[in-house]
């Protein structure tokens, strides 16, 4: 019983820390858990329906993906249906383990990557997607609607954000889909029907 309270306690730490901590203190945090292993078993997610989304408005265009993690869109969408990738995250580790799945898959061509909290991030060109695969969790709720604002000014003028939501508190990312429904233009979505729930928006 105590080690249990002990590990919650420690993991609502962690991610009080990396919503609200100083960029420095949440790379170095998810440094740790991309080189410990943590996060290997989202490798392989290929079946993840979001893809069709994602193919369906780039349009053969630019991709910006912020909190790319490891590189999973990157490399499992259709090597044809993009032009230009950018992936983004605050973790090092993880932007290392990308390129090198990107070298591997004979991608790094179209793929490139930055280190960068996603909160200070400032894009150089305009894209057709602007991507938060699960990442708009990782950003404190008062925060949210100021930078989906702040990135939509970087969208083509066909160009769509994307937010995939899921999680084990579907209070949490539901709030977050209220939020998104509330103040912008909801032009597709998808339903999940697993244990988790998930909900893709699409809107500008």
């Amino acid at each position: 019983m105590i080690i249990q309270l002990t590990t919650k306690i420690r993991n609502s730490v962690t991610g009080l820390t990396k919503r609200w901590g100083p960029s420095g203190l949440k790379r170095e945090l998810w440094d740790k858990e991309y080189a410990a292993g943590k996060w290997s078993h989202c490798e392989n997610t290929k079946a993840d329906p979001i893809y069709s989304y994602i193919e369906k408005y780039c349009r053969n265009g630019s991709i910006l993906d912020l909190g790319c993690g490891s590189g999973n869109t990157s490399n499992e969408l259709a090597f044809d249906s993009y032009r230009e990738y950018v992936g983004i995250d605050i973790s090092e580790v993880a932007i290392q383990q990308a390129a090198a799945r990107s070298a591997k898959n004979g991608r790094l061509k179209t793929n490139r990557y930055q280190q960068s909290d996603v909160l200070s991030y400032v894009p150089n060109q305009r894209h057709n997607v602007i991507l938060f695969r699960d990442s708009l969790h990782n950003i404190p709720r008062p925060r949210i609607k100021s930078a989906l604002d702040r990135y939509r000014q970087f969208l083509t003028a066909d160009g769509v954000l994307i937010a995939r939501l899921s999680g084990d508190d579907c209070r949490d990312f539901k709030e977050i889909a209220r939020l998104i429904e509330s103040n912008y233009w909801v032009i597709d979505r998808y339903t999940g029907l697993d244990s988790r729930g998930v909900i893709t928006l699409l809107f500008n």
